[in-house]
């Protein structure tokens, strides 16, 4: 018998150093993010990474950075065939269609009250659908009036004191105008339609892209281009860009993402959109919430929520606001003095509590290119804005019908 347990004995002495060189050689879990991120924000994300990594020697983060315009279609058909990455940073907007087509996962299971407390109001329920979460709030975003201080000394707090401001700086054989922004994008467009009082969807989360106060906002945009032409035509991301750098548009409608784009030299600030002088009530942008959110594909759920939350904790919040310049979805960014003093960020963040929440529904998606389609038609002069706001309408109504009819 003792022979026996002496023989164990060194048994262990050999066989345990080996197991444990063998699992200190293991690969460690890689989690993988896809997302956007440009500029600072790149920089910040590439930061946060870093920090995490060399925090977690048994988990480590993968970054892979793919065009904007590419990720959700990139998630959409990657993520079902398993070939898309355990965690991804988006907007709220496409989180009901990503629900129903299983691309997503719900993570109110894992997330403690301290953890839901972080968030500053409304960001949470941005990333939450039919009682369930799907994401942890990164950044808050929205557009608001940008303008230069070499041109505007005092920015206009009504649509009148904005169109006559504008006035006086537009000459459009110089190529300056007094306002440059997206026109023609529903996206910025949101602004003047939820600021007379329209909504995308009713009550019920049935589209009315054609209520009077839709039409009445959308032939205010129009008058701002085509009848005071304080707007150019044919205006483009790049050529607000160019105008602004230049010194040739004193103001522009823009989020927070535009900064990286701002020359050094331009000396600007941020001011809340608007009142809208005919009603009285001040124009209203699209809150979009970005949002890290998990693949319901993922096989590591557990440490895929890790990174989740060390991402979105105090510290690293910081990291993004201050390196990242992202106005927070963490409200604890705001009591560090530093960030508090910012005008920029805290002019962005005064806009953000006044806007509202884009719809996350799957019925979101089916509205952006009719509504496109019909601003492009009205301010061409095809068709009046009723009549292409109706013909949007019709077509968001097909569209959803389709998407609800029983698949055979």
């Amino acid at each position: 018998m003792k022979r026996i347990l002496i023989s164990v004995f060194i048994l262990i002495l050999l066989f345990v150093p080996i197991y444990l060189k063998v699992k200190a050689m293991a690969a460690p879990t890689t989690i993988v993010v896809w997302h956007a991120y440009r500029g600072e924000e790149k920089d910040a994300i590439g930061a946060v990474a870093a920090s995490f990594n060399k925090a977690n020697k048994d988990l480590q983060v993968s970054l892979l950075a793919v065009p904007f315009d590419a990720l959700a279609d990139k998630v959409s058909a990657a993520v079902p065939r398993d070939k898309g990455p355990d965690l991804f940073i988006y907007a709220q907007d496409r989180l009901g269609g990503w629900i129903a087509a299983g691309v997503a996962e719900p993570i109110e299971y894992y997330l403690t009250d301290a953890m839901k407390a972080r968030f500053v109001s409304g960001s949470l329920d941005a990333f939450t659908y039919k009682g369930s979460i799907y994401g942890l709030p990164l950044s808050t975003k929205c557009v608001t009036l940008i303008y230069n201080k070499a041109l505007v000394t005092k920015p206009p707090k009504t649509t009148d004191e904005l169109i006559a401001l504008a006035k006086t700086f537009t000459n459009p054989e110089k190529r300056q105008y007094g306002l440059a922004y997206e026109i023609q994008n529903y996206y910025y467009h949101s602004i003047w339609m939820q600021g007379f009082g329209a909504r995308v969807f009713d009550a019920d989360g049935n589209p009315i892209l054609n209520s009077p106060q839709a039409v009445e906002a959308l032939q205010f945009a129009i008058d701002l281009q085509k009848n005071l032409k304080i707007v150019p035509e044919e205006v483009t991301n790049t050529l607000v860009t160019t105008l602004f750098n230049e010194g040739k548009a004193a103001m522009v409608i823009n989020g927070p993402w535009f900064r990286g784009e701002i020359d050094p030299k331009i000396k600007y600030g941020v001011a809340l959109l608007p009142v809208i002088s005919k009603i009285g009530k001040p124009a209203i942008p699209f809150l979009t919430v970005e949002g890290i959110i998990m693949s319901a594909k993922s096989k590591n759920k557990d440490a895929a929520l890790k990174v989740m939350d060390y991402f979105t904790n105090n510290a690293t919040s910081l990291v993004f606001a201050a390196k990242g310049k992202m106005i927070s979805a963490n409200k604890s960014v705001y009591l560090d003095k530093k960030i508090a003093a910012d005008p920029i960020i805290m002019g962005f963040k005064a806009q953000v509590e006044k806007s509202i929440p884009m719809p996350n529904a799957p019925e979101m998606t089916m509205v952006w290119s009719p509504a496109t389609t019909a601003m492009n038609k009205a301010f061409l002069g095809a068709l009046s804005p009723a009549e292409a706001l109706d013909e949007a309408q019709a077509s968001v109504l097909d569209a959803i019908k389709r998407l609800r009819e029983p698949k055979e």
